[in-house]
């Protein structure tokens, strides 16, 4: 019993402690909002209500609660209800909508979202391209053995070795030749 109780704040019983504690800073948010609100200035708290709507400042029940108070203070004061906001719940209830959750809300801002890591990812590919374009390059024209130039080079270097060898091969018969006409 006294672990339920732990987990229960205005009336509401959440499933974890990491919720009840974000229950319990949405509930100081909005004593501190209420704090500071005047409902005698609509604009100002139809503004208020609107960002934080916006923003998710508010996703616990202990939020919504504030955010349906201000809801109905602003319809009161002659707010029609087509310029306030319906709070959206962020939670899936039903089995079935489960398969396929709508979104309302965030599809802007992921579809932005996701053009700007296409465009970064589109970046970093063909930057990717490039170094390995330029590692072959490196390979193919160095001067350093490796497997795509291995047979070249190491033929290149005994037919300089052989051309060596025959140029002093012939240097010495010049001289055993003179040396055996003296």
């Amino acid at each position: 019993m006294k672990d339920q109780e732990r987990l229960i704040v205005d009336g509401y019983m959440y499933g974890n402690d990491m919720d009840v504690q974000l229950a319990k800073e949405e509930k100081k948010k909005a004593m501190f909002i209420e704090s500071k609100l005047n409902y005698d200035d609509i604009q100002t708290t139809l503004k208020i209500y609107e960002k934080a709507i916006k923003d998710k400042v508010f996703k616990t029940p202990a939020g919504h609660e504030f955010l349906k108070k201000m809801r109905k203070e602003l319809m009161r004061r002659g707010v029609p209800e087509e310029k306030v906001s319906p709070i959206p719940l962020y939670h899936v209830y039903s089995k079935e909508a489960e398969v396929r959750p709508i979104r309302i809300f965030q599809v802007k801002e992921s579809y932005d979202e996701s053009k700007e890591l296409l465009r970064k990812s589109l970046w970093l590919n063909i930057g990717l391209i490039i170094l390995v374009i330029g590692m072959f390059c490196i390979t193919m024209f160095g001067s350093n053995k490796n497997i795509l130039n291995y047979k070249y080079k190491i033929e290149n270097e005994y037919s300089i070795w052989q051309q060596q060898l025959e140029e002093r091969e012939a240097k010495i018969r010049e001289k055993e030749a003179k040396l055996s006409q003296e």
